[in-house]
């Protein structure tokens, strides 16, 4: 009876003899297999297990350790070491020469690695594992639901389906940093002598203590950081370069930074729909955003507090400009059209920030 595949972990499908055996010596009917059941398929655990086992192959413990026991491991090196035999067995020259060549690649330890992590497409979430020197935890959200996970410095992070973070077991003692792969809502607890920095693909993200979600999936071709509350920096990870200045962008409430990771960009924004982060405190909550003949200057300021986004407008122009109309419970963009519709003017947002353009009351 076939496995169910389809329900299998990367450790899972390192302990199939089918799967292995596959991997290790195919044949034209173990390749016409796999090729047929990866074509309707997930692939993510099976593309997974593949790297772990090419991992094995080329002395990278350190990284295999992160996903499988000490005894897997042990029982794939045989494993390894078996299918070489055979192979030296049946064609000798060639066999001992590509014997040769695998012992001197894994023994060169951390170019082999970097040569490995590049040739077999490994994420840049598992790339980062792979160098880590100290040991660390990391959570996998195999659900359909949010996961909440409370960190040591009583920081919390709502984990996505289908994402993974970790982050050393010390954390917290030096410094406070974290990898992501996948989707997560941080809600960071301040602590301005140690920053809080989430690894995610090409990006880092910096902050002292907000919330603020993440979208870094590696299949996908952007990076999306979307501020909640306080204030983040946003840089490109050249953490292998010997570059000073970092390349970034800066983020408040209700902004957003798309990062396209082919053309190496950042395009900043503001969020699909911005929330109110502080209501107006001139009036009661209930009674937010009603406006009886009430300065447009005023209007303007309340909307811009409540939503933290900057709005620029010629004040001169607008001086006299008044607004009756209830505007509780409309979106911030219904909000500005109403204000534009009153004026004559229309607006723009130009780097996470609302401009206006034109408009008078003469």
């Amino acid at each position: 009876m076939q496995p169910d595949y389809d329900r299998f972990s990367s450790a899972d499908f390192l302990t199939d003899d089918f799967f292995v055996d596959h991997q290790l010596a195919p044949t034209p009917q173990s390749t016409a297999f796999w090729q047929a059941w990866s074509e309707e398929h997930p692939q993510e655990q099976w593309q997974q297990a593949v790297s772990l086992l090419e991992a094995i192959r080329l002395g990278l413990d350190a990284y295999a350790q992160t996903h499988l026991s000490e005894e897997t491991i042990q029982q794939l090196l045989i494993r390894i070491q078996q299918t070489n035999a055979q192979s030296i067995k049946v064609t000798a020259p060639v066999a001992r020469f590509t014997w040769i060549k695998w012992v001197a690649a894994a023994s060169v330890g951390l170019a082999v690695g970097i040569w490995w992590l590049t040739r077999y497409n490994v994420t840049p979430y598992e790339q980062r594992l792979a160098t880590l020197t100290k040991t660390f935890t990391e959570k996998i959200n195999t659900t359909n639901q949010p996961q909440l996970v409370r960190l040591p410095d009583q920081s919390v992070v709502s984990l996505n389906p289908n994402s993974r973070l970790s982050y050393p077991t010390d954390f917290g003692q030096k410094n406070r940093q974290v990898y992501l792969s996948g989707e997560a809502t941080f809600a960071v607890t301040k602590d301005t002598q140690k920053p809080f920095l989430v690894l995610a693909n090409e990006l880092v993200t910096k902050v002292v203590g907000t919330k603020f979600r993440i979208r870094a999936f590696s299949r996908e071709e952007q990076v999306r950081v979307q501020v909640l509350s306080g204030q983040v920096s946003v840089y490109r990870d050249h953490a292998n370069s010997e570059r000073v200045h970092q390349k970034g962008v800066l983020l408040l409430p209700n902004q957003q930074v798309v990062f396209i990771r082919k053309m190496d960009r950042f395009d900043k924004s503001l969020v699909e729909q911005p929330s109110v982060i502080r209501p107006p405190n001139r009036v009661k909550q209930s009674a937010a955003f009603v406006y009886n003949e009430t300065p447009i200057s005023q209007v303007l300021k309340e909307v811009k507090e409540a939503y933290g986004i900057d709005i620029l407008y010629n004040k001169e122009a607008l001086i006299d400009c008044q607004l009756t109309s209830s505007m509780d419970g409309l979106s911030f963009d219904q909000k500005l059209s109403i204000i534009c519709k009153t004026v004559g003017a229309t607006y723009d947002v130009i780097d996470g920030q609302v401009v206006i353009n034109g408009g008078s009351c003469q």
